[in-house]
């Protein structure tokens, strides 16, 4: 399978019953890919499939529980159906963090690609 290039920041569209186009930062030292609640509410993603526990680097040591749902990432015309955790992501700037759960089979990350 062909991978293909993608910046450290992109454009991706996030489907659910209704398709958002946001920006997104691909980042490799996250497991799993994360959408903020915002997003995933104009796009009408539900309903919620599971509960995973994250470790997040604002709680030292500490995880949090977040819902997970499906959702459709269409990123450089590629289709990607995954299994997304929802966070409050109002004080980021990119809505949405691919994770490895995606890069990993689909793309690789060219930090001089703007």
């Amino acid at each position: 399978m062909t991978k293909i290039l993608v910046g450290l920041i992109d454009k991706v569209k996030v489907k659910g019953k209704k398709t958002v186009e946001t920006i997104a930062k691909f980042d490799t030292g996250a497991k799993r890919t994360s959408i903020d609640m915002g997003i995933a509410a104009k796009a009408m993603l539900g309903p919620v499939v599971d509960v995973v526990k994250v470790k997040t680097a604002s709680l030292k040591g500490g995880y949090v529980k977040r819902p997970v749902v499906e959702a459709e990432i269409h990123i450089c015309g590629k289709r990607v159906k995954i299994k997304a955790n929802i966070e409050d992501r109002v004080h980021s700037k990119q809505k949405v963090l691919i994770g490895r759960d995606i890069i990993k089979s689909n793309f690789i990350v060219d930090l001089d690609k703007v």
